[in-house]
């Protein structure tokens, strides 16, 4: 199995981050570890989310928004995260992979900068969106 690696940017309310993260067609939402949103400045909306990591254990988020999130050099403004303490196993894999630990691009986000997985070179690649 082919991973795909982003290169992104946070900017929050405090302060930015830059990582090489997975994008990960099989999280709806962005996930970003609750110390580093917290560093960085979040704004949390006050709805909380429920899901289901690889590993097949529940997790809870807070869902919040990023003032800005740039994704191989496209920038979304406003981005809603779930914001979670993401379990250790999954920190594992990332770091074995050499992905960050605290960030997961899940598919809104990839699909609000017009970005699809290459699973053939492991990047993302930039699509005309549509609309029917």
């Amino acid at each position: 199995m082919v991973l795909v690696k982003a290169k992104i940017r946070l900017l929050g309310m405090r302060d930015s981050y830059s990582s090489a993260v997975l994008a990960d067609t099989g999280a709806r939402m962005s996930l970003i570890n609750k110390p580093l949103a917290e560093r960085l400045g979040v704004e949390y909306t006050g709805r909380k989310i429920d899901f289901v990591s690889i590993s097949g254990h529940a997790v809870k988020a807070s869902e919040a928004v990023i003032p800005e999130l740039e994704v191989e050099g496209e920038i979304l403004k406003y981005e809603p995260m779930a914001v979670t303490e993401i379990p250790k196993n999954v920190k594992e894999t990332l770091k074995e992979n050499e992905l960050d630990e605290n960030i997961i691009v899940g598919v809104l986000t990839l699909e609000r900068a017009n970005m699809i997985q290459d699973i053939t070179t492991g990047t993302l690649k930039r699509v005309e969106s549509f609309i029917l």
